[in-house]
């Protein structure tokens, strides 16, 4: 993956992990569902639904990000097995509201995101860095007939 667009600069990428650091601009989040989509396929992981799953979690994510928090945007995608890691930094501390506290409680335009995340995710949440903050969530991948997405057959 040597994928260089909209001044973003070349991914790090190593095995099952892959790291970009994006532009705090609104075509950014096409961008990343872009680069995700690419990386799943990638990693051989073709389940539809959890590809659309995860590249709509991070839509959600990067959009929040671009939103809501300050500098660039960091998206960093691991395949660990059976399961899919997302993290999206920047550098604002401020942690994103719970999906269950107000004003998330409803599906309106604003805030539908996190709801989103937590109804798709296996797990999520959010953790300080030094200066902002990383947003994260799994995704769980079904296999089949044995084989894990990344093509290495599992062994029971």
């Amino acid at each position: 993956m040597s994928t260089k667009r909209l001044g973003t600069g070349e991914p790090t990428t190593s095995g099952h992990h892959a790291a970009w650091e994006l532009a705090a601009e609104a075509r950014t989040a096409s961008l990343a569902r872009a680069l995700t989509g690419e990386t799943l396929h990638a990693w051989r992981i073709t389940d539809p639904a959890a590809v659309d799953d995860i590249v709509l979690m991070v839509d959600e994510l990067i959009t929040n990000a671009i939103v809501h928090g300050a500098g660039p945007v960091r998206l960093r995608l691991r395949l660990d097995g059976a399961r899919v890691v997302a993290e999206v930094t920047d550098d604002n501390p401020a942690a994103p509201g719970s999906p269950s506290s107000p004003p998330l409680l409803d599906w309106s335009e604003q805030g539908r995101g996190l709801l989103l995340v937590a109804a798709l995710a296996s797990e999520f949440g959010c953790r300080p860095e030094d200066p902002g903050k990383t947003v994260w969530f799994t995704r769980l991948l079904h296999t089949a007939n044995g084989h894990t997405p990344n093509g290495r057959t599992r062994l029971t």
